[in-house]
């Protein structure tokens, strides 16, 4: 049941990105996605150690980051998700954190 319970919330996180770009409200957007990316990467570490126990998804996805033994490109992805906006509230420019949690996303579903 959880883990449907955790699913819906990384679909409707999703979504909510996906609705707030669409609005203009790509701070909404970027937040939205990194939640979704953090539950997938809580769901994940859940089902690898029993014991593990994450605060918020933030967190997640920082413990996540430290498994040296992740894939180059989900590592790139991780940074991305974590990396903080510029004073003018920006990322990198081609930095698009849908894509990242997608991708980080999908990393964690094919580990189960």
């Amino acid at each position: 049941m959880k883990t449907e319970n955790n699913r819906i919330q990384i679909q409707e996180e999703l979504l909510l990105a996906k609705q707030s770009r669409i609005e203009g409200n790509e701070g909404r957007a970027r937040v939205c996605a990194r939640r979704a990316a953090g539950a997938a990467v809580a769901k994940y570490l859940n089902q690898k150690d029993d014991l593990y126990e994450s605060t918020n998804t933030f967190s997640a996805l920082l413990t996540f980051q430290n498994n040296k033994d992740l894939p180059e490109r989900i590592q790139l992805a991780l940074t991305r998700l974590i990396q903080q906006v510029d004073q003018q509230h920006q990322l990198p420019p081609g930095v698009d954190l849908l894509e990242e949690a997608k991708l980080v996303i999908n990393f964690t579903e094919v580990g189960e």
